[in-house]
């Protein structure tokens, strides 16, 4: 038990220093936030420790936070995986600002092969889809990214 309190606590303050020294954003598991959660409400922290294990935490999301938003500013793409809770800011914040406002209109696709559920450059995540399979797509960068990498061809309307 004592082991893993300290792994929790040396990983997060090892993703805390990393995320000052670079300026890029890491990835992290989607589930990320969620499973330190559950990881604290599992294990046997004292109050001290649990306070700390939170302090590092919460240091690590504003942190990432910060880069989030110097990426939306610079029109970068968020690297992959992030957790859930950042991608769906990065989403909330992009369409704030109307650059997440599609420029062309929705776009059907057929698509040509088989695939499991896949993260796009975007963030999003599309399919699984199945051969033959025609879908219509709002998004014209995921509609890019299934056409460029042959998962489906553009069926004019």
């Amino acid at each position: 038990m004592a082991d893993e309190k300290t792994r929790l606590i040396d990983s997060l303050f090892r993703l805390l220093n990393e995320e000052k020294k670079s300026g890029e954003l890491h990835t992290l598991p989607r589930d990320f936030y969620s499973s330190i959660e559950k990881e604290l409400q599992n294990n046997a922290f004292t109050q001290t420790e649990q306070q700390n294990t939170r302090t590092t935490l919460d240091a690590l999301k504003q942190k990432r936070r910060q880069k989030l938003l110097i990426y939306l500013a610079y029109d970068k793409t968020l690297p992959t995986p992030v957790p859930e809770e950042e991608n769906r800011v990065y989403k909330e914040v992009l369409a704030l600002l109307g650059a997440g406002t599609p420029t062309l209109k929705t776009a059907k696709i057929k698509i040509a092969i088989k695939i499991p559920e896949v993260i796009t450059t975007t963030g999003n995540t599309i399919g699984p889809y199945q051969e033959g399979e025609i879908i219509t797509v709002n998004d014209p960068s995921d509609a890019e990214f299934i056409i460029n990498n042959k998962i489906g061809k553009k069926i004019e309307e």
